[in-house]
């Protein structure tokens, strides 16, 4: 073997590393927020995963799984996945082209009203406002507000930030939150 022939396989298998490496950073963000999602909403992800991984979908089915996974994992992604969408409308997307959605998006419905109910409850009965509480976690005032008018969706690391502002337990905030998961 040359020199220049070593060299050659020592860069290609640096560059294999390098690729891996950023292939991983990549879907991390991906991997955390499957693992902070739900366990209903989770097992209806990896249901979505599968049918993309089967590859018997066509194009336009193959993108509004991806919608939907994106909707369920990364709450306001339009239907290629990209942060901004009016919550209404992405659910409107999923609703349309897969009406097998239709459970999964009225239980994140219910649970996202509980979310809001609950918060405004207990804003209300401790005398915190939209800023105070923006201020001790760390967030906007306007997403506070989002998410109590229910344009937007709380992330599981949210709700536990809130709920240590607020000094109850996040299942007081999020009925079905499960507090043995790691943030």
């Amino acid at each position: 073997m040359t020199a220049t022939t070593t060299t050659l396989a020592l860069l290609d298998n640096s560059a294999e590393q390098v690729l891996q490496y950023a292939a991983i950073q990549a879907a991390s963000p991906i991997v955390l927020a499957f693992m902070e999602c739900d366990e209903g909403l989770r097992e209806e992800a990896l249901l979505l995963l599968k049918q993309l991984q089967n590859g018997g979908l066509d194009e336009s089915e193959r993108i509004g799984t991806i919608a939907l996974i994106a909707e369920i994992l990364f709450p306001n992604a339009d239907d290629k996945g990209i942060p901004g969408l009016d919550l209404e409308e992405a659910e409107a997307i999923a609703r349309d082209r897969f009406p097998d959605s239709c459970d999964a998006l009225s239980r994140m419905d219910e649970e996202e009203k509980h979310f809001a109910e609950r918060l405004k409850f207990v804003m209300e009965s401790k005398g915190i406002t939209q800023v105070a509480l923006a201020e001790k976690v760390g967030l906007g005032q306007p997403a506070i507000s989002m998410m109590l008018n229910r344009t937007c969706r709380p992330q599981r690391k949210t709700i536990l930030r809130f709920a240590e502002a607020l000094d109850v337990k996040p299942e007081e905030l999020w009925a079905k939150f499960d507090s043995t998961k790691g943030a």
